[in-house]
């Protein structure tokens, strides 16, 4: 059962960061936040890269395992902008208030 309950909250972290990121993009993309280090934008760019490209280490046709790849880099890239992520929510929590 604390399997189960473990990799829930893996999964619902990992859903939340994808959000935290997706709204991150749409304030960097107006201009609302540019606090954020161009490593972890570099990061974000070229794991986005990687996914949409066709040509990986392991090749998207190969259904089920051609994905892995992908989803391992995207993962990465969530564990490698986590802080920025923490600060960036911070800063709209912070703004909503005023």
């Amino acid at each position: 059962m604390e399997k189960n309950i473990n990799k829930y909250n893996i999964l619902s972290r990992i859903v939340k960061d994808i959000n935290i990121l997706v709204s991150l993009i749409k304030d960097y993309w107006t201009g609302k936040y540019r606090k954020i280090p161009f490593k972890s934008v570099a990061a974000v760019i070229l794991a986005l890269l990687y996914v949409i490209n066709p040509f990986d280490l392991i090749p998207d046709y190969i259904l089920g395992f051609g994905q892995i790849d992908d989803a391992l880099i995207f993962l990465f890239c969530l564990y490698y902008i986590e802080k920025d992520l923490h600060r960036y929510m911070e800063w709209k929590i912070n703004n909503k208030r005023s």
